[in-house]
């Protein structure tokens, strides 16, 4: 029997390599799911990237497994969804392409181990840059300041100078001010003046001179004087109501007078007037005219509105005409 040369096939069982795949987060899960811990970077994932970002992985990671992933939903719906691409990322039965990243910036520093140097970089030109500015502005700050201080110094020397210049010139004009005025004083008088009002003006534009305030008139209270004033009065007029139907005028001109002289105040015509009620045979009202000297006004309106001095459950109030003409009640 002839010895057979014919050899056993080759079977090969690698499978053809995928092409890599570009995705920030896939590679971020793929390149650091062996360094730090399941929740972990969960967290760190979820944290930093959006969930559009999370759900275009989903999507990116089913094309190569056999099912579908489900469909999270909720509050938590994002965390869930990361938890279910690194479970499939961790899993060892599931064939998954490499993962590749383009934008350094979109993948989140971990810690001095897993760093991004170039979000360091970013980070740290952005601080040099606002340092610079801070730089700039305290240089403005400071020469600022010492443009203020020279200008100040150079308006303390010119008030000064100003000063001593007005001390100088006054007894020169006091003393041409006692002689015959002629053609050679008058010119000399004039131009000290001016130059007075000159200095005058600019001490009051630097806040030098504090005009003191007038002094308010006064009114004399002494009784032990041969003089006598005008005597003055004025008005106090009252609304009263509240009151008994058969109250009188008399009796209520009586009361208010009571009132006021229990103070000394002496009133110059009491004058009381009925008003006619909104509901006859109810109350009565009344108007009151009290006219008193002008120095006791104060006090007899404060003694009429003293609540303590008129009879229990009667109203009181200040009367004003009313602008149409009629009555009050």
């Amino acid at each position: 029997m002839a010895e057979s040369t014919d050899t056993p096939p080759v079977v090969c069982d690698t499978q053809p390599a995928v092409a890599a795949v570009h995705n920030e987060l896939l590679c971020y899960l793929q390149s650091k799911s062996s360094l730090m811990t399941y929740d972990h970077l969960v967290k760190l994932v979820t944290d930093f990237y959006s969930k559009d970002e999370v759900f275009s992985a989903r999507l990116t990671v089913e094309r190569y497994l056999p099912s579908r992933l489900p469909r999270r939903q909720g509050p938590n719906s994002t965390r869930v969804t990361v938890e279910d691409i690194l479970k499939m990322i961790l899993n060892p039965e599931v064939k998954l392409p490499v993962f590749y990243a383009t934008a350094l910036d979109r993948l989140p520093p971990v810690d001095a181990s897993h760093c991004d140097v170039s979000a360091i970089l970013k980070e740290l030109q952005v601080l040099r840059a606002e340092v610079r500015v801070a730089a700039d502005l305290r240089q403005e700050v400071v020469s600022m300041s010492s443009d203020m201080a020279k200008m100040k110094a150079e308006i303390d020397d010119m008030r000064v100078k100003l000063t001593s210049a007005v001390d100088d010139m006054w007894p020169a004009v006091s003393a041409s001010s006692n002689i015959e005025t002629n053609s050679q004083t008058v010119p000399v008088l004039s131009s000290a003046k001016s130059f007075s009002k000159h200095a005058q003006s600019l001490q009051t534009d630097s806040g030098t001179i504090n005009k003191k305030p007038p002094r308010k008139p006064v009114i004399g209270k002494s009784k032990d004087r041969k003089l006598t004033s005008v005597v003055t009065s004025r008005t106090v007029e009252l609304f009263i109501s509240r009151l008994h139907p058969h109250t009188s005028c008399n009796e209520v001109k009586e009361c208010a007078d009571s009132i006021v002289q229990a103070d000394n105040i002496v009133p110059l015509e009491i004058q009381c007037q009925s008003l006619k009620p909104k509901v006859e045979g109810l109350y009565a009202s009344f108007h009151v005219s009290l006219r008193v000297g002008s120095a006791d006004l104060s006090h007899a309106i404060t003694l009429l509105m003293n609540a303590d001095l008129w009879p229990a459950g009667v109203f009181v109030k200040r009367y004003y005409k009313p602008k149409d003409g009629s009555e009050q009640s």
